[in-house]
C-alpha cells in the first residue's frame, strides 16, 4: 500500500473532500432562529395555524430546512391544495400536512399563493 491510501482504500485527500462536502450540506440545512418552525406571512389573514410536527430524527441530529408550499385557499378560508414548491425534501410532508389544516379569513374569491415554512432545531 501507497503512503496516501490510509483510509480503506482511499487517499486522504478524497476523505478530506467528502468530510468537507458532508459539512457544507449539513451546514446548510441549518438556520438560526428562536422558533422551530416559521412560516411566511401572506395577503390573506391566518385565522387558524396548525404547528407542522417537526421529525424527531432530523431534530436531535439539528437537521433544518426550509420548505416552500403552493397554498390554494377556498374563498370559505378552507385549504383546497397544497403543492411543493422547492426546499428541504425530507421536510416537505410534515409541512404539507400542517398546512392543510390551516385556516384563512373568508374572502370573495380563491386565492393561490406560497408559503414558506422554516424548521430549525433548538439545541437542547
Amino acid at each position: 500500500m501507497t503512503g496516501t491510501k490510509i483510509f480503506v482504500g482511499f487517499s486522504f485527500y478524497t476523505w478530506l473532500r467528502r468530510a468537507a462536502v458532508l459539512t457544507f450540506t449539513v451546514a446548510g440545512f441549518m438556520a438560526a432562529a428562536t422558533a422551530p418552525v416559521r412560516a411566511q406571512e401572506s395577503a390573506r389573514k391566518l385565522v387558524t395555524r396548525v404547528e407542522a410536527k417537526y421529525p424527531e430524527y432530523l431534530q436531535t441530529h439539528e437537521i433544518g430546512g426550509t420548505v416552500r408550499l403552493s397554498v390554494t385557499v377556498t374563498p370559505s378560508g378552507n385549504v383546497k391544495s397544497v403543492k411543493p414548491v422547492g426546499g428541504n425534501p425530507i421536510l416537505v410532508d410534515a409541512a404539507m400536512d400542517a398546512v392543510k389544516r390551516w385556516k384563512y379569513a373568508p374572502s370573495e374569491s380563491s386565492d393561490t399563493f406560497e408559503v414558506k415554512l422554516e424548521f430549525v432545531p433548538r439545541k437542547q
